[in-house]
């Protein structure tokens, strides 16, 4: 398969396990097309995978200027297939307090992440926080989308084979089977320890960094986006 029937396979898969994704990513680009002077925002999606929200980000606003960060390089790979030569992707792991130091700017309109940071324990997700916060332009904003249930709340889960078997096919394919040999090597079986806490653990862990009062900006079922905009 080619690398754009990858990417579709990636999509159709995330309908399934994550139905909410498409509408959050909808919002999302709402809230920056808001919220964001000018008509040229400055975006570094973090953990943005194959690019889904870069590319419907530049489909909406052509002049908009995307980072987009991931460490997985089976999602580097597809989405460097996919998205324009005018996006920067770059290759960090936010495990490490120095991935700010690989980005090509120092100051975002909007700093985001969608479904991308349940991997991390609470500490590093704290520490993360404040680090994206630093990164954001005054007046803009940090933004994270993900299953927040409520208290005392446990998320749904699917348990057919369907994520095994694309991981599978994708690790039989020619050209992306190294990628999923150097992701094994990265993760180990990180990716599979999954952390969702409830909306309020999120809002006060954004306290920690340079923001004005974070608030839940939507709820869909399990899943929240929170959100904290930078004094201007």
């Amino acid at each position: 398969m080619t690398t754009g029937d990858w990417n579709d396979g990636w999509e159709r898969l995330m309908a399934r396990y994550q139905p909410g994704r498409e509408q959050a990513i909808e919002r999302m680009i709402d809230l920056i097309a808001a919220r964001c002077d000018g008509p040229a925002p400055r975006v570094l999606d973090v953990g943005g995978g194959t690019g889904t929200l870069c590319s419907r980000l530049l489909a909406r606003i052509p002049e908009a200027e995307v980072t987009l960060v991931d460490l997985d390089p089976v999602m580097l790979a597809i989405a460097g297939a996919a998205l324009p030569s005018s996006v920067s992707a770059v290759r960090a792991d936010l495990r490490d307090p120095g991935w700010t130091g690989l980005l090509p700017h120092s100051g975002y309109d909007a700093v985001v992440a969608i479904m991308a940071l349940h991997y991390l324990p609470p500490d590093r997700l704290t520490a993360l926080y404040a680090e994206l916060a630093g990164l954001v332009r005054a007046g803009g904003f940090v933004a994270n989308v993900d299953d927040m249930p409520e208290e005392g709340a446990v998320p749904s889960g699917s348990d057919d084979g369907s994520w095994e078997v694309w991981w599978d096919q994708v690790a039989a394919d020619p050209v992306l089977g190294p990628a999923v040999v150097e992701r094994a090597r990265l993760f180990g079986d990180s990716t599979s320890a999954e952390w969702h806490p409830p909306a309020a653990w999120h809002l006060r862990a954004l306290k920690a960094g340079p923001v004005d009062e974070p608030a839940v900006a939507w709820r869909n079922g399990a899943q929240a986006a929170v959100v904290a905009f930078t004094p201007r």
